[in-house]
């Protein structure tokens, strides 16, 4: 089991309430991507999509199907449950009682999130967005737009698409014959997954999980929780906001209803450097020699080593992308090999 852990925060509180997050479930391995259907929570984990009926008082994971490589993103249409693995796009029928997963489309370039547009599968692969007809009998992907700084959640508002990137959000009209991105929000850590609740964009970046107003003419992210470790997944459901932790092995809750206006703030003891970069990378704050290990955003094991104070860790022979590297202290932080 791969697991990616996000670096150690300290809270600083301001004088307004600090937004506490419910459990909802722990003991999971390493989940990410999160869909409902009524009251059942299907959760995206390490070789599985599993599933809680969130109604329970203490819910228990029941495997629905297992053997896969990497779930992350889920879609529903119909009864047809459609994901990601490392290198193609799957899909169950939830109504079975033994789901067996069928091949949609392969050969793809890490996809991660999705969003559905009546028959057309929009989804992230390496550096653009494509999409599939999921009618057609063998779905072909086609590509919608490239060259981006390796896109990974998306969601849909009308003709607009949002999708993240290395550092910011932005979107693109699907109507549109030759689409071309705009950018909507920059200067974010890391922005991961992105859900809509009327004109308020939720994400999860980094350690925390923010906000912005999409109809404003320079939105600015306002922080919402701070102090989570590696969140990913998340859905709406009601006044409730459920997310995967994926370094807690844990999805959680809270309660829209409830939130402050007040921010709480966060303060690392640590900061890696160049970020994008081509060839090196360097840690700050480091004390000691300590070891590390580095992973693909998808939680490959890609290679391990020793880096000593001051020293700079060689990332020459690394494929382009966004990849971790977690430090035996726990310590954990995202960087993109350009």
């Amino acid at each position: 089991m791969n697991k990616i852990y996000f670096f150690t925060t300290i809270l600083f509180l301001t004088s307004m309430k600090l937004i506490a997050q419910t459990d909802v479930i722990t003991g999971l391995d390493s989940p990410s991507g999160l869909l409902i259907n009524g009251n059942d929570l299907y959760i995206a984990e390490e070789g599985v999509i599993s599933k809680i009926d969130i109604t329970d008082t203490s819910p228990t994971a029941t495997d629905v199907v297992t053997g896969l490589i990497a779930p992350f993103a889920m879609v529903l249409n119909g009864n047809d449950l459609y994901f990601t693995e490392r290198n193609k796009i799957s899909k169950i029928d939830i109504t079975l009682m033994t789901p067996t997963a069928i091949d949609v489309v392969t050969g793809l370039n890490g996809p991660s999130g999705m969003a559905l547009n009546g028959n057309d599968l929009y989804f992230n692969q390496g550096n653009k967005i494509s999409k599939i007809d999921i009618t057609a009998t063998t779905p072909t992907a086609i590509d919608v737009l490239t060259g981006l700084g390796f896109p990974f959640g998306m969601t849909l508002n009308g003709a607009d698409l949002y999708f993240t990137q290395s550092d910011k959000i932005s979107k693109i009209d699907i109507t549109a014959t030759t689409p071309t991105a705009t950018d909507i929000v920059t200067g974010l850590d890391f922005p991961a997954e992105i859900i809509l609740n009327g004109n308020d964009m939720y994400i999860t970046e980094g350690t925390k999980i923010s906000k912005i107003n999409i109809t404003e003419a320079l939105p600015t992210a306002t922080n919402i929780i701070t102090g989570l470790d590696f969140p990913y997944g998340m859905l709406l459901n009601g006044n409730d906001l459920y997310f995967a932790e994926n370094g807690k092995d844990k999805i959680s809750k809270l309660d829209l209803s409830t939130l402050s206006t007040g921010e709480t703030a966060a303060l690392s003891n640590g900061k890696l450097y160049p970020n994008p970069s081509p060839d090196f990378i360097q840690i700050s704050g480091l004390s000691k020699a300590e070891n590390y290990t580095i992973y693909s955003a998808l939680g490959t094991k890609i290679n391990s080593g020793t880096v000593s104070v001051d020293e700079k860790i060689n990332i020459e022979k690394l494929s382009k992308g966004p990849y971790f590297i977690k430090f035996e202290t726990r310590h954990t932080f995202r960087f993109i090999k350009e």
